[in-house]
């Protein structure tokens, strides 16, 4: 085995193992006492699935939201933090380091799940940190999508990571705007939002390596590139799903247009008689 595949192995099995050891913890916890619910989750998911691993990757990032609290952290400095860990990802992954760019990816990612819960349990939400989250977001996604492109730069897949890229602000921006307008929950359809971008994106890059100790030198960018196909093509899909779903609900929601008469070309000649007549 190669170092590079090693290096992707060892903080595979650690974090598999704890994850793991924790999901069976939650688990059982959830069938003696019952599972949590989030009002934030059972309005957003539908399936029974979608709720239990959201409310279990809740369960395991509180420790880190109490330390948080405790220690006074501001939500926009978790923000600022977890959009600068993705610009580190981002140098490592375009300078050629996929599995610890990935790996820095995803850690980055899961700050960011957590600013809003710091706000909430503060009592600091403001309308500017909301903005600054959903900004930055999209300022992360595309510098880590920058890296992939310096990485496939001579590369087909080049094409890849640009679709994926362009695609995912059409799929923000949807959603955005169709809440602006209220067009309610049909503004978030499709299933490859961020948090699925970003497991397909940072999980691709950690563990290219191991592609490369099983098929030889070069398959792990191959699956990495292969990766950003299936990416862009389900984040495309995503995006006209949604914008298709807003302008239907949209339309329904307008008001039934004014009927106005026939156009008549007799009425064209009557107004031209009655210029003709005024100015004689």
């Amino acid at each position: 085995m190669t170092p590079s595949a090693a290096a992707a192995l060892i903080p595979l099995i650690g974090v598999v193992a704890f994850l793991l050891a924790t999901l069976l913890f939650f688990t059982a916890s959830s069938i003696l006492f019952g599972r949590p619910h989030t009002p934030d989750i059972e309005k957003r998911e539908r399936t029974f699935v979608a709720k239990f691993f959201q409310e279990w990757w809740i369960w395991l990032y509180r420790p880190v939201e109490r330390l948080c609290l405790r220690a006074g952290i501001p939500p926009d400095a978790i923000t600022i933090a977890s959009t600068c860990t993705a610009a580190v990802a981002a140098v490592l992954i375009g300078s050629g380091r996929l599995s610890l760019g990935g790996w820095v990816y995803l850690f980055g990612a899961s700050l960011d799940f957590i600013d809003g819960r710091v706000a909430r349990a503060s009592g600091r939400t403001t309308r500017r940190g909301a903005f600054l989250d959903s900004t930055l977001d999209r300022v992360a996604e595309l510098l880590v999508m920058g890296g992939l492109a310096t990485t496939f730069r001579n590369s087909p897949f080049l094409f890849a990571a640009l679709a994926a890229a362009g695609a995912s602000l059409l799929v923000s921006y949807s959603r955005a705007r169709g809440e602006a307008l209220g067009a309610g929950d049909v503004a978030r359809v499709g299933g490859m939002q961020r948090p699925e971008r970003i497991v397909v994106t940072g999980a691709a890059c950690a563990l290219s390596p191991l592609a490369d100790a099983a098929y030889g030198a070069g398959a792990g960018r191959a699956l990495l590139g292969w990766a950003l196909v299936v990416l862009a093509v389900l984040t495309t899909a995503t995006a006209a799903r949604r914008t298709f779903a807003i302008y239907r609900a949209l339309r329904a929601g307008d008001p039934a247009p004014v009927a106005r008469p026939a156009f008549r070309l007799a009425d064209v000649f009557r107004l031209d008689v009655s210029r003709r007549g005024k100015a004689g």
